[in-house]
């Protein structure tokens, strides 16, 4: 079992809780002084929004796990853990980086898009495959060595060398859980 963890980008969290309170604050201070009504909206709205960017962003973690030809996502909120989705690699139809699905236009191909992606901007890699008879992509911030390893599963799994039970131990090397 190999497992991976974004790191997270402090700095922009630090930057969108900064924007949050300005822009509420800003509106709130117009609405003030105009007693308009849209004014105080937008404050709200600004509100609203910056709580929610804040939560997704900096109280939301994802981790990555391949398990023996399956790739799992899990989302961690403080200490509950849930699992996304459980996808079987040998169903992959690309696994690209994401300037690379973008130049391919491999998103006209699919029926669900789903960002499982813990930062924004960052390496991020598009992971298409078939399910239920339909393209789907997730979009994920891997390691380079979580790519490396991703790759190889893909491999096995396509060619059927999973069987039996699946690996699994706590050591930890370059960022990766293995």
């Amino acid at each position: 079992m190999y497992k991976c963890k974004p790191e997270r980008n402090v700095g922009q969290i630090f930057f969108l809780l900064i924007t949050a309170i300005v822009l509420t604050v800003g509106a709130f201070s117009l609405g003030v002084y105009l007693q308009n009504g849209l004014i105080k909206l937008f404050g709200w709205i600004f509100l609203i929004g910056g709580v929610y960017v804040l939560y997704r962003y900096s109280l939301t973690e994802v981790e990555y796990t391949l398990d023996n030809g399956t790739f799992i996502i899990t989302k961690i909120v403080g200490t509950k853990r849930t699992e996304q989705g459980a996808l079987d690699l040998a169903d992959t139809v690309a696994f690209v980086p994401k300037s690379e699905y973008r130049q391919k236009k491999m998103r006209r191909e699919t029926t669900t898009f789903c960002n499982y992606s813990q930062n924004i901007g960052g390496n991020r890699w598009c992971f298409v495959c078939e399910f239920g008879g339909k393209k789907a992509t997730i979009e994920f911030e891997p390691n380079n060595a979580f790519v490396a390893l991703f790759k190889e599963e893909i491999e096995k799994a396509k060619r059927g060398d999973f069987g039996g039970e699946s690996d699994s131990g706590d050591d930890t090397h370059d960022g990766l859980l293995i």
